[in-house]
């Protein structure tokens, strides 16, 4: 592991979980250096957002992600995972004017797109986040805010920097036997519980975390999703919309609401991976 990714990960987390980011100004130097921190992000409007998602959404080849997704299955190589969400959700968001229900005019969030605005006076807080809490995110558990545009501009401009990859049928394999254990679900059984199986079966190396990843990535590409709460790319809700039944639910929009009577959506996934389950 290179001296960079050891200090941003053990910034964030240690055996305890997640720690409050503060770094020494040498570490931070050398995290930087090799292109695992950043500075902290300067002011972009929410238009001017979806302008440069727009101009690299049109650099990404959907081929390149459905490839990356399935080479970090058996390489754990998490930081070539979240792109996969970030760009189905990416290529879904509509044309809109910033959203804010509460009618906010100087709103520094829109609850449809995910924009929040970066300070033009950041904080103590804010300056030992950024965009290296979104990297730690990255290596750490394969994404986690593929529902933000802020993060998924980010994530897009660290896939473009990586070598293209290319799985082999170990990783098409282990999709399958991710996929396969829906069919051992009964009807009524809910994302947390396939995610629970598949850690039991032991199909490849992974955690709680990834797979709370893994399954809402493939959520909001649309594999896992039904017709009563389809994905984003078929009809896009905001952020009011999302939310699951019940409070112990951690999973995002739209794997929340899905159930294993739901099954699996054969087309979407013809679509995404290029090729037949």
């Amino acid at each position: 592991m290179k001296k960079g990714l050891e200090i941003l990960l053990n910034t964030y987390w240690d055996s305890k979980g997640w720690k409050d980011g503060t770094i020494s100004e040498e570490d931070f130097e050398i995290a930087k250096e090799e292109g695992f921190m950043f500075d902290y992000p300067q002011y972009i409007s929410h238009d001017e957002s979806l302008k440069k998602l727009d101009s690299l959404l049109k650099k990404i080849n959907p081929l390149d992600v459905a490839n990356a997704f399935l080479y970090s299955l058996s390489t754990r190589k998490l930081e070539y995972r979240s792109i996969l969400g970030s760009y189905y959700f990416g290529k879904a968001i509509p044309k809109h004017t910033i959203y804010d229900p509460y009618n906010n005019l100087n709103s520094k969030h829109c609850y449809m797109c995910g924009w929040y605005a970066w300070s033009k006076e950041p904080n103590e807080y804010a300056l030992k986040h950024g965009l290296n809490v979104f990297n730690f995110e990255r290596f750490k558990f394969g994404g986690v805010r593929y529902q933000s545009i802020d993060y998924i501009i980010f994530d897009i401009e660290q896939f473009l920097k990586l070598p293209k990859v290319t799985p082999d049928d170990n990783d098409r394999e282990i999709l399958k036997r991710i996929l396969q254990c829906v069919n051992k679900l009964e009807p009524n059984d809910k994302v947390g519980k396939l995610s629970n199986m598949i850690i039991k079966e032991k199909i490849f190396e992974s955690n709680k975390n990834e797979m709370q990843g893994i399954l809402n990535i493939l959520g909001i590409c649309g594999v896992l999703s039904s017709d009563e709460f389809p994905c984003y790319e078929d009809e896009f809700v905001d952020e009011y919309c999302r939310g699951p039944i019940e409070h112990k639910n951690d999973f995002a929009y739209p794997v929340n609401r899905w159930r294993a009577s739901d099954g699996i959506n054969y087309i979407k996934f013809e679509k995404v991976f290029g090729y037949k389950l």
